[in-house]
């Protein structure tokens, strides 16, 4: 049986590499994996049983070209786009620069467009496709601290949507979205001073948001992780005005405490 090709984007760290690593012990693909990072890629290549890479900066017209030929001349097909590259600063929204707002933006949503408007003529002409985008939690409510990076996660979600409705059944279009995962999107930063604790007792590892994404493409739509904190987002949809108000509520009371641990820790220091 021939495997299915998949194109996947942030592949060298975090949850990218954590479905790179899945999808090269199966049977069933071939993944070709891509990031700006060719030596973290090349190492990751090298854990797989079967796979290849293409170091692409994917908000680079030109490299996205590039990437796009080299996957149809050396394979002939694209049968799954994965869409994961991407990051996240946190900030409140004024304290946020702009330039910020803009990477984000470029990277998290306008780089998913690019590639994706690359991809999806070789999918239509070969009759078929699936376009897996990894957004988040972000991507169905806001949240303080995150409001760039919620931005352009609101704006995968509504592109995944559309796309959807314009090409299915032949291009089926899935969009995971997981609640705070535990990788380097966190940096030197410690989650429980970013996330009140019932937010934070459904953190994910990489492994189980891997698992997801693969089990995603064989039946591509939007599916929130973990289930969980579903019911809070059923709210939203159901009673908008109590969800915004009990969310309100418990980031109030958080940011409330972290302020005050902080002011404390800076009159010990003095």
């Amino acid at each position: 049986m021939q495997k299915q090709i998949v194109l996947l984007t942030g592949a060298s760290s975090g949850i990218g590499k954590a479905i790179a690593l899945r999808l090269g012990r199966s049977n069933i693909y071939f993944p070709i994996l891509v990031s700006r990072n060719p030596d973290q890629l090349s190492a990751v290549t090298q854990q797989l049983e079967h796979g290849d890479y293409f170091p692409c900066d994917i908000t680079d017209s030109t490299q996205v070209e590039a990437l796009v030929n080299y996957v149809i001349s050396h394979y002939g097909q694209i049968h799954v786009l994965i869409n994961n590259a991407g990051y996240g600063k946190f900030g409140g929204a004024l304290q946020t620069p702009i330039s910020d707002y803009r990477g984000m933006m470029e990277t998290n949503y306008l780089g998913t467009v690019q590639l994706t408007q690359a991809v999806l003529p070789w999918m239509l002409q070969q009759g078929s496709g699936k376009i897996i985008n990894i957004a988040s939690v972000a991507a169905l409510t806001g949240t303080p601290n995150l409001a760039a990076y919620c931005a352009s996660k609101f704006a995968l979600l509504g592109f995944s949507e559309a796309l959807q409705l314009e090409f299915s059944p032949q291009i089926q279009v899935g969009v995971l979205c997981p609640g705070p995962v535990q990788t380097p999107f966190f940096r030197e930063e410690d989650p429980a001073a970013l996330f009140p604790p019932f937010i934070l007792r459904h953190s994910l590892d990489v492994d189980r948001v891997a698992r997801h994404a693969i089990q995603l493409m064989k039946r591509p739509r939007v599916k929130v992780i973990p289930a969980g904190i579903s019911w809070m987002l059923l709210l939203k949809r159901w009673l908008p005005s109590l969800f915004f108000y009990f969310n309100k509520k418990m980031y109030d009371r958080f940011l409330k405490k972290e302020q005050s641990k902080t002011s404390s820790s800076h009159a010990m220091t003095k």
